[in-house]
């Protein structure tokens, strides 16, 4: 074949090169790392004997397998318990399964996807779009080389031969411009706490800005009495933070019944996945009629913060956020409160002025 077929690496494993003919018919060059000789020269005498009988894809099964048994048999089993983006991701797939379902995986070709990427383009939001081709890098990364599992054994990997995402950029995400939509104060004074679900979730994550996925996988473990600080574990960005535990937040948690899950906010006996009927009746209850988001209780927390003159440092350390552009979308509410303490300073002058007398003389007295 050209190579070297089995090399052994630092680490003790084994790494096998082989060659083999991809979905169009083009010869291409692979590496799988086994953990023994013996996995290895199998592996290796398996792809040499498809290689030779030209035969695509690594085995015939794999090369006309649809997209909706590969999702059903390969992909849904793993993604379901190893991504925290499952609920989201199983939602999108559906869509992917209406389009392609009866198409072999192995026909599914960048133009396709590109096409399907203008097609969303006066739809959605880009940052949408960015979401979904996500999902749809991680499905074909999946059937191309695989993912490893807890125990680092690679699963999937040899469905196609060549990753049709590499090839497709997603759009670009121009800044916002305008201030996200946040809670006014004669609706936030409105909500009041009436014990139920709904409620608590609302005034929960306006007191907390903890994203709904985080409030969702909270646990009564994670509050920290003695510390006064609520734990997030994991978050959106792969890492922990913790957050002052106020005394609302401290009422709410307490008005939560202990229960066999031991999550805070559980749904009959399991984790919450969604709380849009609970949250929609809470807002009606409260009288705000016009289009709020569950995600806009972070954007009231975050703007509110900026309002009242928290810096930049102290509310990313608050919000989780990793880089300060993902901050700067309250940067408008932090302006009118410079705006403010700007208009205050002038009138502070004019006092000065004001109550000054005989600076005229002063100065003319000086200037001579």
């Amino acid at each position: 074949m050209g190579v070297r077929a089995i090399n052994r690496l630092p680490n003790g494993k084994y790494q096998t090169n082989y060659y083999y003919w991809d979905q169009h018919g083009m010869k291409q060059r692979g590496r799988k790392n086994l953990r023994t000789i013996r996995q290895a020269e199998i592996f290796y005498a398996d792809r040499l004997k498809e290689y030779e009988m030209k035969v695509r894809v690594g085995s015939k099964e794999r090369s006309v397998i649809t997209v909706s048994q590969f999702l059903a048999e390969h992909y849904y089993p793993w993604a379901s318990k190893a991504k925290r983006s499952w609920p989201g991701e199983h939602r999108f797939l559906k869509i992917v399964e209406k389009r392609w379902g009866s198409r072999q995986l192995c026909t599914i070709f960048p133009l396709e996807i590109e096409k399907w990427r203008l097609e969303f383009k006066d739809k959605i939001t880009p940052a949408t779009i960015i979401r979904y081709f996500s999902y749809l890098r991680a499905v074909f990364k999946f059937a191309h080389l695989g993912m490893k599992d807890d125990l680092g054994q690679t699963i999937g990997g040899g469905f196609i031969g060549e990753n049709p995402m590499i090839h497709v950029k997603n759009p670009k995400v121009k800044p916002p411009t305008k201030p996200p939509t946040i809670l006014y104060p004669e609706e936030i004074a409105r909500i009041k706490s009436d014990g139920t679900r709904g409620t608590d979730l609302l005034l929960f994550a306006m007191h907390s800005g903890m994203r709904r996925g985080e409030i969702f996988r909270l646990k009564f473990e994670d509050i920290d009495r003695q510390a006064g600080v609520v734990r997030i574990p994991l978050s959106k960005n792969d890492e922990s933070r913790i957050i002052p535990l106020t005394q609302t937040l401290s009422e709410i948690i307490e008005r939560q019944p202990m229960n066999d899950t031991g999550f805070v906010f559980p749904w009959k006996g399991k984790q919450s996945t969604d709380c849009r009927t609970a949250f929609f009746n809470a807002l009606k209850r409260a009288g705000i009629t016009r289009k709020i988001r569950f995600h806009d209780l972070r954007h009231t927390f975050g703007s509110y913060l900026a309002m009242n003159g928290v810096d930049l440092e102290e509310r990313m350390a608050l919000m989780g956020h990793k880089t300060i552009t993902a901050a700067r979308i309250y940067t408008h509410y932090y302006t009118k409160k410079l705006s403010e303490s700007m208009d205050r300073l002038t009138k502070a002058y004019k006092e000065c002025e004001l109550k000054t007398k005989g600076h005229e003389k002063v100065t003319a007295a000086v200037a001579v």
